[in-house]
């Protein structure tokens, strides 16, 4: 592995190392594992196997999962992630055997979209023609955010349950970013940029953490976003009507390279935004946006809305916060992160169903909506099934 230039001063207990004990967290726990276990593999699987070419049966997921929709595959990632980790955080191996057997049927459809034409590497549930229209600016939901999900998952199913073949998998997956990013420009990088695409940055440079590789290093820097980094580089405030989580997960992978780099522009980014979101954008539970996207500071009275405080956002702020608090312990931070994981993450579960919300409302009065077991699948279900296995982080 690789030394970081710029170690944290202090580092959280491993998740292997913590047990939550009885109470609403442990009670949230013991539903999403229930919820997780509810989900069949071949299901999750069905999109990935029908575009490598490969026979499936099983019936498709609904919602951002259904075939006609262009992120399924998305909650694949999180998936892996959230059984590796509940398997960190409470020792459940029937979360590491379901890891471990869907990383397995991936590495097949892997193999046999090659085999269809595919370059050597892709691995989605979609094929890769998505990328032939980013590259051509023609009309794309968000194709690398759901690359950035599924690499995120193969890392942690090797990170937390010892899986090699996730690791050559994710190599390969590598592999073909190289291959996709190196035949762009800056420019077409930049203009590329544009759309949503998680944390590209942050993945690849967990990666070049664990390999060692250069150009997995150089690929994580090819996803800097010069459009939203370099105003906050100078301590600008440019947030104004940005979508929300499009940024945050961009940040958490700056946070990376500055540990990974030393490089005093990533620390100035990260700082600088954790305090605009967390001290100036946020409601009292935590949370922020409205309907996804920032507002003014000032205008939080025209913004208590039925679709304020996205959750993806909080999951994300949480874990930039705690990467912010690894180099300079405060109480600030911890207070911040108390408040968002209490009053928003907590309280985001369904009680009964262990499904979860996509918004935190702000309008007094008003319900949650939670999301149905099969046929929802927002991003805020697959970050909603990754919490209770992270309350055990800081």
């Amino acid at each position: 592995p690789v030394i970081p230039l710029a170690p944290p001063k202090v580092l959280p207990f491993p998740p292997e190392s913590v047990r939550i004990n009885d109470g609403p967290f442990r009670e949230n726990q013991i539903r999403d594992i229930d919820y997780m276990l509810s989900i069949e593999p071949e299901r999750l699987l069905h999109m990935f196997r029908t575009t490598a070419g490969l026979p499936s049966t099983a019936k498709p997921l609904g919602g951002w999962e259904s075939p006609q929709v262009w992120v399924r595959g998305q909650t694949m990632g999180h998936y892996l992630t959230a059984c590796s980790m509940m398997y960190a955080a409470t020792g459940d191996k029937r979360l590491k055997e379901r890891g471990d057997a869907i990383v397995t049927e991936l590495a097949k459809c892997q193999n046999a979209l090659q085999k269809r034409g595919a370059n050597p590497g892709y691995l989605s549930a979609y094929p890769e023609e998505f990328f032939d229209n980013l590259d051509a600016n023609k009309q794309v939901w968000a194709p690398w955010y759901v690359i950035h999900k599924i690499m995120a998952g193969l890392l942690d199913m090797s990170r937390h349950c010892g899986n090699k073949q996730s690791l050559e998998v994710l190599n390969q997956m590598a592999d073909w970013v190289k291959f996709r990013v190196d035949r762009r420009t800056e420019k077409q990088m930049q203009d590329s940029l544009k759309i949503e695409f998680g944390g590209m940055n942050e993945v690849l440079a967990n990666l070049y953490a664990v390999t060692g590789n250069p150009d997995h290093l150089r690929l994580a820097r090819r996803f800097e976003h010069n459009a939203i980094f370099d105003p906050l580089a100078k301590g600008e405030s440019k947030l104004d009507g940005e979508h929300g989580n499009t940024q945050i997960p961009k940040i958490i992978g700056a946070a990376r390279l500055f540990e990974l780099t030393g490089e005093k522009k990533y620390r100035d980014i990260a700082e600088f935004f954790w305090s605009d979101v967390a001290l100036n954008r946020s409601f009292c539970h935590g949370g922020n946006s409205d309907r996804e996207h920032f507002f003014p500071p000032g205008e939080f009275s025209r913004h208590l809305s039925p679709m304020a405080a996205e959750s993806c956002n909080t999951y994300n702020m949480l874990k930039l916060t705690r990467d912010l608090f690894g180099w300079e312990p405060s109480a600030e931070k911890m207070e911040y992160y108390e408040r968002a994981l209490f009053n928003h993450i907590l309280g985001s579960q369904d009680p009964v169903k262990g499904t979860t919300i996509y918004f935190a409302s702000t309008r007094p009065g008003f319900f949650k909506l939670y999301a149905t077991p099969f046929d929802s699948f927002w991003c805020c279900t697959g970050t909603g099934m990754e919490n209770p296995a992270r309350y055990g982080e800081a």
